[in-house]
């Protein structure tokens, strides 16, 4: 499977400088001078968060209620950092970091406190975020003082299974002992593996009690996880086992399949084993303008030799064209609609990726025209039998001294829950055609 402005490109320069194909070329992004890095470890986990201050319904928050987040560095810059609203609350932060290390931020907290319980903030930074819990009380009362008697924890008869939510019998009793009366507020911050712990109230009584935490979230991933629950000066860590229950497999229902790792193999029509195109999705992304954009890699023996850049919205598709192609005077970096899925029969969309040049001779007008041929059908690729296929027909055009030139012509079929199985182009003006096939994919 190969771009179809990659086909493009190559028959513009056939038809103008009858020269070879050359390797796609990309643009380098300019710095804007704002900091890059992520919330999470290497391992994938959130980085150290903490709450401060107590949050009562109706009261607005002041300077000492506030959330620090840390946040490893890996470019200089500036930054400006808010979480969601969540009833009536946020917390924002912005300024500068100089080094490229991990940083603690100080998110200052606005607004007035809305509703009592558990309130769950998301933190994004860059591409990733992680959620931190609070919880909000009725009344301001004078903090309590008291130590936690970690060896006596007990545990809630619930069970927790991933991707279950959990309910009132997920819960964590933790022993203190009270020095001075008043209320508390003990939580676990962050949430991790999607769930948190947290509590409010108030002491009566000096000595021994015992406070209830109760569990909020959905488990993500099975094992054992530890959570810390903490009042901003003491702290008691406890475990919790999730269970793993598989879940059915849900299928991929993508007319072009963006999912991490998802791999195909096509070859030329007629052609031998050494004309097999290798693609599989990475894992990254790549950010252009407002859009970010799966990267499909083309890879020889293992090994990336060039790129596509592939999103979707709903049932639309659209691909990025990042730089001049290698055929181009000047760069396109402009996306177009590869597919619009929502299109009954004979629906069609067009593209113009405005007016370049190759090798100074001036070209306007480069559009791609596309008509939807058929859609639901059942067709055969490779002995391959695939359902619920669209065909699209592209027509390719350019106005080159001043007269609309048809330049080729290219029927494509999408198999839901595959990706494009099949792909014929014609060079109108050259009569030189490429057929292409897939031959197997892994789709995830």
């Amino acid at each position: 499977m190969k771009s179809l402005v990659t086909f493009f490109t190559i028959i513009l320069l056939v038809v103008f400088f009858a020269a070879c194909q050359k390797e796609l070329q990309f643009d380098v992004i300019p710095d804007t001078g704002e900091a890059k890095g992520t919330l999470k470890s290497a391992s994938g986990g959130c980085l150290p968060s903490s709450i401060n201050g107590s949050y009562f319904k109706d009261t607005a928050l002041n300077a000492t209620n506030f959330i620090e987040v840390t946040l490893d560095i890996t470019k200089a810059g500036w930054y400006k950092i808010t979480t969601d609203t969540v009833a009536g609350m946020y917390f924002t932060d912005s300024g500068s970091v100089n080094e490229i290390r991990l940083h603690t931020i100080q998110l200052k907290g606005k607004g007035i406190p809305t509703s009592t319980g558990p309130k769950i903030f998301t933190v994004k930074f860059g591409t990733s975020s992680c959620k931190i819990s609070l919880p909000v009380t009725t009344v301001a009362n004078p903090n309590a003082a008291y130590t936690f008697n970690c060896g006596s924890t007990t545990f809630g008869s619930g069970v927790y299974n991933v991707n279950t939510a959990v309910g009132a019998t997920h819960t964590v009793t933790l022993s203190v002992n009270v020095t001075n009366l008043g209320a508390y507020t003990i939580s676990t911050g962050a949430v991790s593996n999607g769930l948190s712990y947290a509590t409010t109230g108030t002491f009566t009584t000096l000595g021994l009690n015992t406070v209830t935490l109760t569990a909020n979230g959905i488990p993500t991933a099975g094992g054992s996880f530890n959570y810390t629950a903490s009042n901003g000066t003491v702290s008691c860590v406890f475990s919790i086992t999730v269970l793993v229950t598989p879940p059915p497999p849900t299928a991929n229902l993508d007319y072009i399949p963006q999912t991490s790792f998802t791999n195909w193999s096509s070859k030329l029509v007629g052609g031998t084993p050494s004309d097999t195109t290798f693609i599989q999705v990475s894992a990254n992304s790549k950010t252009f303008g407002a859009n970010t954009y799966k990267i499909f890699e083309i890879k020889d023996m293992g090994t990336p030799t060039d790129s596509l850049f592939n999103r979707k919205n709903g049932g639309l598709y659209y691909q990025y064209i990042d730089g001049d192609l290698g055929a181009l005077d000047n760069p396109i970096n402009k996306e177009y609609l590869v597919l619009d899925s929502t299109k009954a029969v004979t629906g069609t969309w067009s593209a113009n990726l405005g007016s370049n040049s190759a090798g100074g001779i001036p070209i306007t007008n480069i559009t791609i025209t596309a008509v939807i041929l058929g859609k639901g059908e059942t067709q055969t690729v490779a002995s391959i039998v695939y359902n619920n296929v669209i065909r699209v027909k592209y027509t390719y055009t350019a106005t080159v001294f001043g007269i609309p030139t048809p330049v080729a012509e290219e029927e494509r079929w999408f198999a839901r829950g595959v990706g494009v199985i099949y792909s014929k182009i014609n060079n109108q003006i050259g009569g030189t055609t490429i057929e292409t096939e897939l031959t197997r994919s892994q789709i995830f």
